[in-house]
């Protein structure tokens, strides 16, 4: 960036704009100015400056030229750099200027082109006059070498002329009145940035300092100041600009000092207080400072924290400090120069303040990318957690109605078909031997009600709490029976996915083994255990003795077994039924994690 600035610092001393090498050019002229009684012989390029600034001041060279013929085809005046207004005679006779455009400035140097009248040279010598008028200004009056060539000759340099003078002021003007637009319609709707706050007040000082040195009309006194007066207040918002750009806090008297700077410069300068030419002096040596401290500025906030809109706006900034520098050196006649390059200075630093916006549009851009991008995800994510609330709820909801509906059934039971087993048992014991059957059955059917009413009150893991319940109710019977229970289930794996049916299922299969095991198998010895198999699977046996003629009817053990093995098959195991002669032996085998059978 250093380098950039430097190359670009350099550039007006690269681009010469000179005399054509084949035309003939004159370098000596006799110069008279307004007040004087004598001319004197001078080298071109030559400066002047007049004793009053605000008179009307003229200067007027008298150059000399010989032609061996005079050629067919026209010859043109070609004056590379000249400063203030220029008017031209050949021997006598006016030569037509070429037609110049509002955009150059001849305070600040232009280029001039006229054209010879027909029958106006003459072979042998010649004599061409050059006026230069002061109407009113501040700057010293110059002119360059002049020449004299035909068109073909003098073309191409006035042309690269016209470029870098015409044609990139009235491009610097049409982007400063466009960014202008663009910077003032940001803040607007922005006014918390300061930069844009100060980019604006920037842009549209600066507009009001160009008007009022445009060069459609004669600048008066009054014009000049209100132009000094405004340039340091551009100065010292170059200042704030910095600061805003930096993210540095503003100081307090800076808003303040816009505003009274140029409005003390204004009085000193209307009340002849100040001389003019002091005042317009200190204006330009106060921006010029100005912009060295803005530049200083962002060069430290980019050497900190890498800010690269600090470091775009670094070179221009330093630049136009430098060129503010190079055209007060030049109207205080310390340094010679044909062309003021301050009106450069605005056309890199609307093109950086353009490169800064744009960047700013393009962050900002992609920030808003950022978040849509990150909101979308997240009301993805959203999305999906209501779809997996919505999901949970409905399977609550139905296992609530589920629930409800499975007490509801247990009270019914509870309270109306065991109490009517009760009452049938009840009524068979007092009928003694006659009863026995019927309180046997009803003994049963009351046990196996039991059974139904305490799954459906059973959950995730509680297969163990049913098997002890089935326990409790089977040693009682164990006991009238004179059958000897043994019971270990402690080695029995922790069994997950446990639901009403799937128990039942487990419960039934129990309890049609002990059932076979007392009615076919005249069992007095029963164990049932509960292991885990080699391959991970829960695995419970029921094991009997097996006396006299046991299992001779094995038809409804046939039966028994078919359902054993639908419920198993429903739990995802099996069953494996074993006879001997003296034992029988029934293995139900089924996952720790039991399917969810509703």
């Amino acid at each position: 960036m250093v380098t950039l600035t430097i190359a670009i610092g350099l550039l007006p001393y690269l681009i010469h704009v000179g005399a054509p090498t084949d035309g003939l050019t004159l370098a000596t002229a006799r110069f008279i100015q307004t007040g004087e009684n004598t001319e004197r012989v001078v080298s071109l390029p030559h400066r002047w400056t007049p004793e009053n600034l605000f008179e009307l001041t003229t200067g007027t060279y008298r150059l000399a030229f010989r032609l061996e013929t005079v050629p067919d085809e026209p010859l043109f005046i070609f004056i590379p750099a000249a400063r203030h207004q220029v008017e031209t005679w050949v021997n006598g006779q006016r030569a037509d200027p070429v037609p110049d455009t509002a955009w150059p400035t001849p305070t600040s140097g232009y280029s001039f082109l006229a054209r010879i009248p027909r029958g106006t040279l003459h072979a042998g010598d010649n004599e061409l006059v050059v006026r230069q008028t002061r109407k009113v200004g501040w700057l010293p009056g110059r002119l360059s070498e002049v020449s004299i060539g035909t068109a073909d000759q003098v073309m191409p340099a006035y042309r690269l002329s016209d470029f870098l003078i015409e044609e990139i002021r009235a491009m610097t003007f049409a982007l400063h009145i466009a960014l202008t637009i663009g910077i003032a319609t940001i803040w607007i709707t922005r006014r918390h940035d300061a930069v844009f706050g100060w980019l604006a007040t920037l842009s549209v000082t600066s507009i009001l300092v160009v008007l009022t040195q445009a060069p459609q009309h004669a600048l008066g006194p009054v014009d000049q100041f209100r132009s000094i007066a405004l340039t340091p207040a551009v100065g010292l918002m170059a200042i704030g600009m910095a600061l805003a750009i930096a993210g540095l806090p503003r100081p307090k008297w800076l808003v303040p000092a816009v505003v009274l700077l140029p409005l003390a410069l204004l009085l000193l300068g209307q009340t002849g207080t100040v001389p003019f030419a002091i005042v317009g002096l200190v204006s330009a040596c106060f921006l010029a400072a100005a912009y060295f401290v803005a530049s200083a500025i962002l060069a430290h906030r980019f050497a900190r924290e890498e800010n690269w809109d600090a470091a775009i706006m670094m070179g221009p900034c330093a630049l136009t400090g430098w060129f503010a520098l190079h055209d007060v050196l030049v109207v205080t006649g310390i340094h010679d120069a044909p062309f003021l390059h301050a009106p450069y200075a605005r056309t890199l630093l609307l093109l950086a303040i353009t490169v800064v916006l744009m960047g700013r549009l393009a962050r900002s851009l992609n920030s808003l990318d950022n978040a849509n991008e990150t909101l979308r995800q997240q009301l993805a994510a959203q999305e999906w957690e209501l779809v997996l609330m919505h999901e949970k709820e409905k399977i609550h909801a139905n296992r609530m109605v589920r629930e409800e509906e499975r007490r509801r059934l247990m009270r019914d039971l509870h309270d109306g078909m065991s109490g009517h087993l009760v009452t049938i048992i009840a009524l068979a014991e007092r009928e003694g031997e006659r009863g026995k059957d019927i309180e046997q059955a009803a003994r049963a059917a009351l046990d196996d009600l039991r059974l139904v009413v305490h799954s459906l009150d059973l959950g995730d893991g509680d297969l163990g709490v049913a098997l002890a319940a089935f326990r409790e109710r089977l040693e009682p019977q164990m006991r009238r029976l004179g059958i000897d229970l043994h019971w270990s289930t402690e080695k029995l794996p922790a069994v997950t996915g446990v639901t009403p049916q799937n128990a039942l299922s487990v419960l039934r299969i129990l309890q049609e083994a002990v059932t076979n095991a007392i009615r076919h198998g005249a069992a007095r010895k029963l164990s049932i255990q509960g292991q885990t198999a080699p391959d991970g699977q829960a695995l419970l046996c029921v094991f009997n003795d097996v006396h006299g003629t046991a299992l001779q009817d094995r038809s409804n053990i046939g039966n028994g077994l078919r359902n054993m093995h639908r419920r198993a098959r429903e739990l995802g195991g099996h069953i494996e039924f074993l006879v001997t002669e003296n034992a029988a032996t029934l293995r139900l085998s089924f996952p720790p994690h039991l399917p969810g059978l509703q």
